[in-house]
């Protein structure tokens, strides 16, 4: 016999049994699942022997606990929508008009720098002939009267802090003196030396309106405050922490109450052997006050983000302007640029119409007045399912 022959068959290994306690743990259910199953039994009313709580005792824990839940979300609700609402005025009612009247006053100066060189002959060029009878003329005064008023007009929206208020007056101040150095480069035109020094030193202030950091050239100013309320317009257009937070939490607030009507249902139905469609009723207006508040964000984030757009759309207009284009050419880009701006402002107005900021927030308010007339209601309605078991209850103490 071979030696594989001469072996004895292999006995086959015994099976472990495995621990009655290990495989119930290893069989356990999900922690979410249990703590669900646990939520349930407490928003139905139910023990852990699948009997009912003491009617009376559940029915008035209850009638206390959904109106408090429910006005709860809604005040959270309420407080997210209105929040978000103030910033959607306040860029609408401060800080749209501000950028517009800023990018007013940086295309008149500008557009007023251009018809002082004309008028006076920038560079290597010379006076125009009519500059000894008419000096200025009656555009480049118009021009810079447009600049300072729209500068004055955008410190009163209120929409720039103390230090920004503080550079519309510096700015201003400057503008003044560029005034001044081109008129005293206009009565001495016909000394060539002395108008190209006053020409040179107003355009040194007034700059070329690029934005150099640190630069104090009139320009460069407007444009670093057009920057700054563009900046704070995108931190107004997105969710502050207030209103992410009340939100969040009227989600989860929310959920809870759903939850806890179904559960009371379910208990009215097991305990009492009655359908409630008039609890069923009195949640809808809850419900529904809910899903107009979520209508109503939308609508303000949307209205919030036009405002950010126009305030980017602003931010890119500027003059076209080339050497020796002629009186006509100026005039039509001065009218084409302002009515760009004017085109952006009225675009504005009619987006944020089709956004229905205002409208919808006249739709909340009712809609959550309607929300906590319905949370109390479901508390009445609870009382009166449970009076009788309220009122045994309450002798027996």
């Amino acid at each position: 016999m071979t030696d594989r022959q001469s072996r004895a068959p292999d006995t086959p290994r015994p099976v472990r049994q495995i621990p009655g306690r290990l495989l119930r743990r290893l069989v356990r259910p999900a922690p979410w699942h249990a703590a669900g199953r646990l939520l349930w039994r407490w928003a139905a009313g139910r023990t852990p022997g699948d009997g009912r709580k003491p009617t009376a005792q559940f029915l008035l824990g209850r009638m206390l606990l959904l109106p408090t839940v429910s006005l709860t979300v809604l005040t959270l609700a309420a407080t997210a929508y209105f929040h978000l609402h103030g910033r959607t005025e306040q860029l609408r009612d401060r800080h749209s008009p501000a950028l517009v009247e800023l990018t007013h006053a940086r295309v008149s100066l500008t557009l007023a720098q251009y018809e002082a060189g004309r008028r006076l002959g920038s560079r290597d060029g010379a006076p125009l002939p009519q500059t000894d009878l008419v000096g200025l003329g009656e555009r480049y005064p118009s021009l810079l009267t447009e600049a300072s008023q729209s500068l004055n007009n955008a410190a009163q929206t209120r929409a720039l802090s103390r230090a920004q208020e503080q550079e519309i007056r510096v700015v201003s101040g400057l503008v003044v003196a560029y005034d001044d150095w081109i008129n005293w480069a206009n009565s001495h035109h016909d000394n060539d030396g002395l108008r190209r020094a006053g020409l040179e030193y107003a355009s040194g202030l007034l700059g070329d309106g690029r934005g150099r950091p640190a630069s104090t050239a009139v320009l460069d100013r407007i444009r670093t405050l057009e920057q700054e309320l563009r900046t704070d317009t995108a931190d107004l257009s997105g969710w502050s922490p207030l209103s992410a937070t009340t939100a969040s939490a009227a989600v989860l607030v929310s959920l809870l109450f759903l939850f806890l009507v179904v559960g009371t249902l379910d208990f009215i139905r097991g305990q009492l052997r009655v359908r409630s469609p008039l609890l069923t009723v009195h949640t809808v207006p809850v419900v529904l006050a809910l899903v107009m508040v979520a209508f109503g964000i939308a609508g303000q984030h949307r209205a919030q983000h036009h405002v950010r757009d126009m305030a980017e759309r602003l931010g890119r207009i500027a003059v076209p302007h080339g050497a020796n284009t002629g009186i006509k050419n100026e005039i039509k880009n001065e009218i084409g640029t302002d009515a760009r701006i004017e085109g952006e402002a009225e675009r504005l107005t009619a987006d944020l119409g089709s956004a229905h900021p205002q409208e919808w927030t006249l739709i909340v308010s009712v809609g959550l007045a309607l929300g906590a007339a319905g949370s109390l209601a479901c508390g009445f309605t609870l009382f009166h399912y449970g009076r009788r078991h309220l009122a045994i209850h309450w002798r027996t103490l």
